[in-house]
């Protein structure tokens, strides 16, 4: 009785926040997220449901999978939604377990010769379950956010801070997405521009960041400065050689977004 009543207690502080919330936030913010299983857990999916925001997960652990492989059974028409992978689904699923409606999907999909299972789960306004390729496709999506992060890693090495200061992290973190993006669009010009180009660099899907990065950074260029525009000439014993590159003044600039600097996360 005492651990339930605490349990209350905490739940009607809850819901008080959550109104004082409603009535001073007049321009709330719509979000989805796309979690990754281990942040999946039931506190953190009602706690974004609660917020108001489109949630994309799957479970933490093994808390649906037995239970939707039984209710699959044997009989089960399945939908191709890869090459690789199968799916069932049931629109605003009741759990006893969970206070709210899901959309629970569970997927099949063989890794070598063993046939795999798992579980999508969706709260929100799309209509995820009469699309299931789409839902699929949506979520496995964010394996583009995994490789981002990566990359920052393992290419332009984030990870390493050569900085103590927080003014300077904040600038080495700033650099860093800068270059990322950058980097895609000076490749998008290689591809266009320059027939010296490395074998494997001529396809524009695939355009081998971490090689140009090494490459490019390793390779000789004169650096010549009109004013704020700059021109950068490769010589003429780089692989980029005869090429050059200007940039002028003429910026573009987003301002930020006004995101909410914490919900309860530490990380997505």
């Amino acid at each position: 009785m005492t651990v339930c009543q605490a349990e209350e207690a905490g739940l009607q502080a809850r819901l008080a926040r959550y109104e004082r919330d409603n009535a001073t936030n007049a321009a709330p913010i719509q979000a989805s997220f796309r979690l990754d299983a281990g942040f999946g857990t039931r506190a953190n999916l009602a706690l974004l449901i609660e917020l108001g925001y489109e949630v994309y997960s799957k479970p933490y652990g093994t808390w649906l999978l037995a239970r939707l492989k039984r209710q699959g059974g044997a009989a089960a028409t399945w939908t191709p939604v890869g090459g690789n992978a199968e799916m069932l689904a049931w629109p605003a699923l009741v759990l006893d377990d969970f206070p709210y409606p899901l959309d629970l999907a569970l997927e099949r999909f063989y890794a070598g010769s063993e046939l795999r299972h798992s579980v999508l789960v969706h709260f929100g306004v799309d209509s995820v379950t009469t699309d299931l390729p789409g839902w699929f496709t949506h979520y496995n999506g964010r394996q583009t956010i995994e490789a981002g992060i990566k990359e920052g890693k393992g290419v332009f090495w984030l990870h390493h801070l050569k900085v103590r200061s927080a003014a300077a992290l904040f600038l080495q973190e700033h650099f860093a997405t800068f270059a990322a993006n950058y980097i895609r669009w000076a490749a998008l010009w290689l591809t266009t521009q320059c027939a010296q180009l490395p074998t494997g660099w001529q396809d524009p899907a695939h355009l081998a960041v971490k090689q140009q990065v090494a490459v490019g950074a390793h390779t000789s260029a004169w650096i010549t400065w009109f004013g704020q525009d700059c021109l950068l000439r490769f010589t003429d014993h780089s692989v980029f050689a005869g090429r050059s590159l200007r940039v002028k003044r003429e910026w573009a600039y987003q301002p930020l977004l006004p995101f909410p600097k914490s919900c309860g996360f530490e990380a997505f």
